[in-house]
């Protein structure tokens, strides 16, 4: 038995389910295995093989909608130019002193400026530590660090998309597209209902095929009612 967490909550144990849904054709296009204590961004490599066998590449999408779990993986962080990437970002936490969304980030010219004024160059992925000196002499030391040696800021590796995804939200136009993901959970939780809460086999292969044929299931569903869709609006009254 393989052990994970999702939170310090919610326990997970055996293995984690995957899928990769096509949002306009609200079909599942790929879907994925992976142990328990692995973390979920491992199974991108898995999926873009699934994906290969139908002649589709990572680089043939244009907006992929994720779970911030996956913001990790290959696929966001090799991503093309043309790649939209919809996740809802990491909250930044908030405490008795001034957050990182207090501190601007200038990116034309890769300059962190807290909220006295003070700059400092910064790279992505890197730790940018305010000079001692001026923190001790700063009027708002109070609202920013009990620290002797001054604040300091964590920069993301992947920090640019992080604003991107912060400012989206804000707007009702993104709030609408993150909700969009939400047809990916309906699914996962038919499959859930189908499949059960228990592996049927032990192994990853053998569980991967069941997720497979339960996927299979999911698409004839669509098809069918498609098929209801389009019937009824064939009929006609004269």
């Amino acid at each position: 038995m393989r052990h994970g967490r999702k939170s310090r909550s919610q326990k997970v144990d055996g293995y984690k389910r995957h899928i990769l849904k096509d949002l306009d054709l609200q079909m599942i296009r790929a879907v994925g295995v992976t142990k328990a204590n692995e973390p979920e961004a491992f199974v991108t490599s898995d999926i873009e093989l699934d994906l290969n066998a139908q002649h589709l590449t990572i680089q043939d999408i244009k907006e992929l909608q994720i779970d911030r779990a996956y913001l990790v993986s290959d696929w966001v962080k090799e991503r093309n130019d043309n790649m939209t990437i919809i996740c809802k970002a990491w909250k930044v936490k908030n405490g008795k002193f001034f957050d990182k969304n207090a501190f601007v980030l200038d990116w034309e010219n890769y300059l962190i400026r807290c909220p006295n004024g003070v700059s400092l160059p910064f790279d992505e992925g890197t730790v940018i530590r305010f000079p001692k000196h001026e923190c001790e002499t700063c009027l708002l030391r109070s609202q920013c660090t009990e620290s002797k040696n001054g604040r300091s800021i964590s920069i993301h590796p992947d920090e640019s998309l992080l604003v991107e995804l912060r400012e989206r939200q804000k707007s009702e136009s993104g709030r609408a597209k993150l909700r969009e993901r939400v047809s990916v959970e309906h699914s996962l939780a038919h499959i859930g209902q189908w499949q059960g809460d228990k592996a049927r086999y032990r192994g990853l292969r053998k569980n991967l095929f069941d997720l497979r044929r339960m996927a299979v299931i999911h698409n004839l569903h669509v098809l069918a009612r498609i098929s209801e869709n389009n019937a009824q609006q064939n009929f006609s009254l004269q």
